[in-house]
């Protein structure tokens, strides 16, 4: 299984983008690359590298590296 720390460097290489600009508090609204397919196919890789899937609402919300992180974690727990 893939670690929760891993995820900037997941979301970095979706994007193209050097992870060192890939922080906590980054938004998609940061980066010109981090468009509606983008976060799809961003969606797709978390969940398939963590086993899991969220719920639609959970996706229309997950629009920062916090809220992706946050959503991940809360799966690993339930």
């Amino acid at each position: 299984m893939v670690a929760i720390s891993e995820i900037p460097q997941i979301i970095a290489a979706n994007l193209g983008v050097p992870a060192v600009h890939v922080r906590p508090e980054s938004k998609a609204s940061d980066f010109s690359e981090w468009d509606s397919l983008r976060h799809l196919l961003l969606v797709m890789e978390i969940e398939e590298k963590f086993g899991f899937k969220f719920a639609l609402e959970e996706i229309a919300r997950m629009d920062s590296v916090d809220k992706i992180v946050a959503a991940v974690q809360k799966r690993i727990a339930a």
